[in-house]
């Protein structure tokens, strides 16, 4: 039977619950991430049902006498690990300043000088 490459090309954030489940029966986790699927009337339903976010095309065909992959999903390349800045001095900062610690909507208490 025929091939069909399935590629996700929108994201799947508000949509339809239904579609979202159904992106993932097809095997797609992200965008960019393709599978290939048999061409069969369910996969085409399925297709039919979220194609606005994804891409159909043709895949190749396998060797003969090779059993075709149902799913064959791309591998993400692995990511460098990151370098971390150097944390900065605190140069030139001002000393903090204690406050009067006061209770939103109530006012300071004023001080009355006493002889």
């Amino acid at each position: 039977m025929a091939l069909v490459k399935i590629t996700q090309e929108r994201s799947k954030i508000r949509c339809i619950e239904k579609h979202k489940r159904t992106l993932v029966a097809l095997g797609l986790r992200r965008i960019n991430h393709f599978v290939v699927h048999e061409d069969t009337p369910q996969i085409r339903g399925m297709v039919h049902l979220v194609r606005y976010l994804v891409r159909v095309e043709p895949a190749a065909e396998a060797a003969p006498g090779t059993e075709p992959a149902h799913r064959v999903t791309t591998k993400a390349a692995p990511r460098k690990p990151r370098k971390r800045a150097a944390p900065r001095k605190k140069v030139g900062m001002p000393a903090k300043r204690k406050k009067a610690r006061v209770s939103r909507g109530a006012k300071p208490k004023k001080r009355v000088a006493r002889s």
